[in-house]
């Protein structure tokens, strides 16, 4: 290859990409293509979300044993006869 075929080769390769990075359209478009598939990937974790929340759902509807086992977690409840213990930690400032 020639002194002047790279010349022309280096020109024609900096041409195209001003023409393609330099274009607003171009950058729009690939800022687009990024949101999209932050968006996809954000429908995915939804659905595995959508998913999990439904099973728990069809547990709490349909198992007394996990409905008695989340209320007694989250609210704090014992049944009549039992005795809640309650550990303190210790405060680490004193």
């Amino acid at each position: 290859m020639t002194d002047q075929q790279r010349i022309i080769l280096w020109v024609t390769v900096v041409l195209m990409a001003l023409c393609l990075f330099g274009n607003e359209a171009f950058r729009g478009l690939v800022v687009q293509y990024h949101e999209q598939r932050r968006l996809q990937a954000s429908l995915i974790n939804l659905r595995t979300e959508h998913e999990k929340l439904t099973r728990e759902l069809t547990l709490i509807q349909q198992d007394p044993a996990y409905t008695e086992y989340l209320i007694r977690k989250n609210l704090g409840y014992v049944k009549k006869g039992e005795v809640e213990y309650r550990l303190l930690k210790k405060d680490s400032s004193s």
